[in-house]
């Protein structure tokens, strides 16, 4: 994944992010997202993409499933 939001993470933050993915906690994953990254803090909107992103590589299903598969 090459995202520019997903590369300022740590990589500690970016194990966590992934954790709650997976658990399904994609508002607590997007919370330690925008915590993480440091200030300017990036818009909600360009979070919710980044962990779409996310999701999609994870390959989790749920809420936030792959768009293309949801179709």
């Amino acid at each position: 994944m090459d995202d520019a939001l997903w590369s300022k993470l740590s990589v500690e933050a970016g194990v966590e992010v992934d954790e709650l993915i997976t658990a399904g906690r994609n508002v607590q994953a997007l919370k330690v997202m925008r915590e993480h990254i440091g200030l300017p803090r990036p818009a909600l909107w360009d979070c919710v993409e980044a962990l779409q992103e996310r999701v999609d590589v994870l390959e989790v299903s749920g809420p936030m499933r792959s768009r293309a598969s949801s179709d």
